[in-house]
């Protein structure tokens, strides 16, 4: 795939073949399509990209961009973890929702496409890397118990929160809303997080 940067009519186009794939699945959507939805010949998509393949791609890349600039929650010194873990887990969960279908098709490309196999497994990567030292640095802070080694609870709570999410894509607003609010407690309990009110920053950067 070409780079282009921060170029507003490529991220303009990538928005267009996101609408075309989200809307008509992977196999109606061709490179006509996506010039048309974005208003322009088939030479000027050809100019941005190699096939409907590499558009693609740029799509899935800018979905897991929204998941890990989702994650980026500010910490001031002295914030309640609970407060902190309740934002993080509303932020992943509210990006599933968001991207909707297209999460879904992004998923099952990734079984035959490599490059988006590649993207989804280092977008969670990170994710779950975050994941593991926020709850490092609360157990060593002494505010938390995990119930289970950090690496493993993280990923467990990742996967229901993802997968959860997923299943709820189109649901009503208050089945959204309470799921969301079901996965913050069970992953307070989980990570044993209990009335604390003190939070070393660094331990959710």
């Amino acid at each position: 795939m070409r780079e282009y940067g921060n170029d507003p009519d490529r991220c303009a186009l990538v928005e267009a073949a996101g609408r075309c794939f989200a809307k008509l699945g992977y196999e109606r959507t061709t490179e006509a399509v996506i010039a048309d939805c974005a208003g322009i010949s088939a030479d000027e998509f050809s100019a941005s990209f190699d096939s409907r393949e590499d558009a693609f791609h740029a799509v899935s890349a800018a979905v897991f961009d929204m998941f890990l600039e989702a994650q980026r929650i500010p910490v001031q010194p002295g914030a309640d973890p609970r407060v902190v873990l309740a934002a993080a887990t509303a932020a992943v969960i509210e990006t599933v929702y968001s991207v909707g279908r297209l999460f879904t098709l992004i998923e099952a490309r990734a079984v035959v496409d490599p490059v988006v196999r590649e993207q989804l497994e280092t977008a969670h990567d990170r994710i779950l890397h975050r994941y593991i030292r926020f709850i490092e640095g609360l157990r060593r802070a002494g505010v938390a118990t995990p119930c289970a080694e950090s690496s493993r609870l993280a990923s467990t709570l990742s996967d229901a929160q993802w997968s959860g999410a997923e299943r709820l894509i189109g649901a009503p607003k208050d089945e959204q809303r309470r799921f969301i609010a079901d996965m913050t407690a069970a992953s307070e309990r989980f990570i044993g997080l209990g009335g604390v009110t003190e939070l070393i920053s660094r331990s959710a950067s």
